[in-house]
């Protein structure tokens, strides 16, 4: 049996019995190991969300990342992505889930996903931040504006308007 086929066969005997994941899940292995040279790679299965992962050190003692090989055709959410994060990530990986891209003609790009940096906002709370900021700025140049007046009538007592 040679390499490719052994390789394959563990994947399959970990649980998972899709071979365009058991496909996807080797040629990334073998970009890692040989192309970005990455330490102690392995793959992984996780019944519960039916994924086929690697983990590897970037360097040599570095700490442990996990890549996702995700097919191109498919489409994200970030549905998807909280539930790689919530079934994957542990205390030595942190909560960073790389996702790998795999195009046909076995192009990778990889992208990185950290939980907790930053929650997606409403459009109404977009909306509203937008509005604040833009008060904000309206009322900082209406001071730059007139700052000389302001602290002359500050120095000198002001002018009370009594209406």
């Amino acid at each position: 049996m040679d390499i490719e086929a052994k390789i394959m066969e563990d994947m399959r005997s970990l649980g998972c019995n899709s071979n365009l994941k058991i496909g996807l899940a080797f040629h990334l292995y073998i970009y890692l190991v040989d192309q970005k040279l990455m330490y102690d790679t392995e793959y992984c299965y996780n019944k519960d969300i039916d994924t086929l992962y690697i983990v590897a050190r970037p360097t040599e003692g570095g700490k442990l990342n996990i890549y996702v090989p995700i097919p191109t055709s498919n489409d994200i959410s970030l549905k998807l992505i909280s539930s790689l994060q919530e079934n994957l990530c542990t205390v030595e990986t942190g909560p960073t889930v790389n996702l790998a891209f795999v195009e046909g003609d076995s192009t990778t790009v990889i992208y990185s996903f950290t939980k907790g940096l930053l929650d997606l906002q409403s459009p109404e709370g977009l909306l509203r931040r937008r509005t604040r900021e833009e008060r904000r700025n309206f009322i900082d140049n209406e001071l730059r504006k007139n700052k000389d007046d302001i602290l002359n009538n500050a120095l000198n007592g002001g002018v009370v308007d009594d209406h």
